[in-house]
């Protein structure tokens, strides 16, 4: 296709159906980021149509763009687009459109032509109106209780003020008891909460169909009704709004604690019984199963965190990130707050920014049964020099190994040694295997730790205790590292120290069943990916599909390209790649 082509916008995103088959590099990038995996009770990852090649793709499915046409030309035009692609439209995409002006009762009328193969909708639109606006209540009713879209799974509502994004799904509740306990909650509403029917019909609305939320916390609307607080208060100590996952962007202590204490109070004045809504007591979120917390500070000189398993009891997700600022050094900073007061029960998904050896200890006794566990650093801090406690090589052991449920292992941080600057040597987590870890056979399927140099020796060691790895992800050795401390003598290559007896003692180990991996990641490039050690390591997984490299420099792409072709020539099977 030119360049001409290209530049027109298709009215209709793909109109193929054939599945083809998607590049290696991305099939790998999924692969290792919390791939779907049937040994999970929790699977993040949400089931979505198949996206075909070559096509512009959101929530993976071909999109039809109505602002574009409505912008393009008119109603009209949308109308003779939709007569030609209706059947093959799976997705319909409104953005960037002002509710209040006549578009508003256009997109009404676009959404009564009828959809009948899309499964997802995806509205945007802006309005300073604090109060539900009567065409954005039409578009609700059209979705969810016309004939217009009979295969409607979800669909998603951005509003910019109040800086909002709602997701509705058409099979929020999933029993009778479910369905008849929101009838009832629904049936109240008029009376407690809903001064004007436009009101009532939001949270009818919201009663029945909304399932996730995330808001921004940037800009607090202040109006009397629909503030931020009132609406957070409905969704986490009432069952009017009950979303399963919530997220917060922009977030700082001072928020959680005047939510936290808005609710506690009962601030705004809510009625409480008929609402079953208790001020108070320290149980909310009883719907609440994910949440999500992007925070600018966990910590300020009132409190740290205040999320613990006594405020969310059926939480079994939490993501928590955070941007240190550069003069952060208080010795408190990675306490996480009320975090590990009680045992978490039912957390089977934990995210943190940041992690130390202190921490190691608490993870285990109060969150046995995770099953997802990651430390993602923000941008640029995966050295972690703000934070003053140690992570060291002993405790990635030790979590990969003692908590029995966990499936997934990712740490996208260095190690740290406290009072010194970060030492990434590949010999650490050897060294640190020297005694065999305390623990039955883990099942961690991904292990994925691309800021931790190891090398061969180190790998095979520790999988040798990780017998169900599936993917994995490391960094090669650093070279030109100094040795210091207990490594002094072992050289930075590839092969690590006593290559020829680990590699004996793996085979061994795994001569009757081979290990189950079948993907790796390295981050990185040495000079000794050329020598015979490589084929010997790749020859000891004889269930491996691909490699792949990344973080590689522009002159090292060729050395690379070189080393794919003797791989593949040795094994046709294996699929070498840079991503």
């Amino acid at each position: 296709m030119s360049q001409t082509e290209q530049a027109q916008p298709p009215p209709v995103a793909m109109l193929h159906h054939e599945p083809v088959e998607e590049e290696e590099g991305s099939r790998i990038l999924r692969h290792t980021s919390l791939m779907r995996d049937k040994s999970l009770t929790f699977n993040p990852a949400p089931t979505a149509p198949i996206a075909s090649g070559d096509a512009y793709v959101a929530n993976c499915v071909p999109v039809f763009e109505v602002g574009y046409w409505m912008n393009y030309g008119n109603f009209s035009s949308v109308r003779q687009q939709h007569e030609q692609y209706k059947e093959q439209v799976l997705a319909l995409s409104i953005w960037n459109l002002p509710v209040e002006s006549a578009y508003g009762a256009d997109i009404a009328a676009c959404l009564n032509l009828g959809w009948p193969r899309v499964t997802h909708v995806s509205l945007e639109y802006s309005t300073w109106e604090p109060e539900p606006n009567r065409y954005s209540i039409a578009w609700h009713k059209i979705l969810c209780e016309s004939s217009m879209f009979p295969l409607l799974v979800d669909y998603r509502v951005w509003q910019m003020l109040p800086a909002r994004l709602e997701v509705f799904s058409i099979y929020k509740f999933k029993t009778d008891r479910e369905r008849n306990q929101a009838t009832d909650i629904i049936a109240q509403v008029p009376e407690l909460l809903a001064p004007t029917p436009a009101v009532q019909q939001f949270y009818e609305h919201r009663c029945r169909y909304l399932e996730h939320v995330v808001m921004s916390m940037d800009s607090v609307n202040r109006a009397e009704t629909f503030t931020k607080y009132k609406y957070l208060t409905l969704a986490l100590a009432t069952p009017v709004l009950a979303p399963r996952t919530l997220t917060i962007v922009n977030c700082r202590l001072k928020h959680i604690r005047a939510i936290l204490n808005c609710i506690d109070r009962n601030a705004l004045g809510l009625p409480t019984a008929p609402l079953h809504y208790q001020p108070g007591v320290l149980e909310l979120g009883r719907s609440l199963q994910h949440l999500h917390l992007k925070m600018a500070s966990l910590y300020d000189e009132l409190t740290g965190l205040p999320i613990s398993a006594a405020r969310f009891p059926e939480l079994s997700s939490l993501i928590i990130e955070h941007s240190p600022a550069l003069d952060n050094s208080l010795p408190d900073g990675e306490k996480f707050g009320q975090l590990w007061e009680t045992r978490w029960s039912g957390m089977k998904r934990l995210q943190l920014p940041f992690f130390s050896d202190l921490h190691a200890a608490l993870l285990v006794k109060f969150m046995p049964n995770l099953e997802i566990l990651s430390v993602i650093p923000a941008p640029g801090f995966e050295a972690g020099d703000e934070y003053p406690d140690s992570f060291s090589a002993a405790t990635v052991i030790k979590l990969a190994t003692q908590l029995h449920t966990l499936r997934h292992f990712e740490v996208r941080s260095m190690l740290r040694i406290k009072g010194k600057r970060p030492l990434n040597m590949a010999q650490q987590i050897y060294l640190a295997l020297k005694k065999p870890p305390v623990a039955a056979r883990p099942e961690v399927k991904l292990f994925a730790v691309p800021c931790i140099h190891m090398d061969f020796s180190s790998v095979v060691r520790m999988l040798t205790f990780l017998p169900a790895v599936e993917q994995l992800e490391f960094m090669l050795p650093d070279q030109y590292a100094q040795v210091v401390g207990d490594a002094r003598g072992v050289a930075h290559n590839l092969e690590g120290v006593e290559w020829q007896e680990e590699k004996r003692k793996f085979g061994e180990a795994f001569a009757g069943k081979p290990h189950s991996l079948q993907s790796i990641i390295v981050t990185g490039y040495h000079p000794d990916l050329h020598s015979a050690a490589v084929t010997e390591f790749l020859g000891l997984f004889p269930d491996l599909e691909s490699l792949a490299f990344t973080a590689v420099s522009r002159e090292d792409q060729d050395n690379i390209d070189q080393l794919a072709g003797v791989l593949t020539a040795l094994n046709p099977d294996l699929n070498v790649s840079i991503v």
